[in-house]
């Protein structure tokens, strides 16, 4: 008597398999995504507090340039932000809010003195996260 499995068993074994990874690899992709997200939005708070003591330390002005200022007395780095979708970028985006918010990936920072939303630090693009919050206004 032969010993083994048959044809059928195969591939019956198979078409579970690929039931089963259909089911969970949505799951899993909702999950890094979402892991990105998190990451990402811990990132923007880090920069935010680096900012928030600049401006403590400098008499209530924010930074004018393009952040690097913060580096690395209260930031050691501008990290990347990674949002799905976009690819991981660290590039500061500034200006005026019309100018710095380009919707390109990366982050964006309104550092023109005259502009009403002087000091904001926000995600550089034009999505929603996994909530439905947009990201500007994390």
């Amino acid at each position: 008597m032969k010993k083994g499995f048959t044809l059928t068993e195969v591939l019956v074994m198979l078409g579970v398999l690929v039931l089963l990874l259909g089911l969970t690899a949505p799951k899993f992709i909702a999950l890094v995504n979402k892991a990105k997200e998190g990451n990402t939005k811990h990132k923007l708070v880090q920069v935010r507090s680096a900012i928030a003591a600049y401006y403590g330390e400098h008499q209530g002005m924010y930074p004018t340039d393009d952040l690097s200022s913060l580096i690395p007395q209260y930031i050691e780095k501008i990290p990347q932000a990674r949002v799905p979708g976009y690819p991981p970028n660290s590039h500061v985006s500034t200006g005026t809010y019309e100018q710095a918010y380009t919707k390109t990936g990366g982050w964006a920072y309104v550092n023109d003195p005259s502009d009403p939303h002087f000091g904001d630090f926000f995600v550089n693009v034009d999505k929603h996260d996994s909530y439905g919050k947009h990201w500007t206004v994390q």
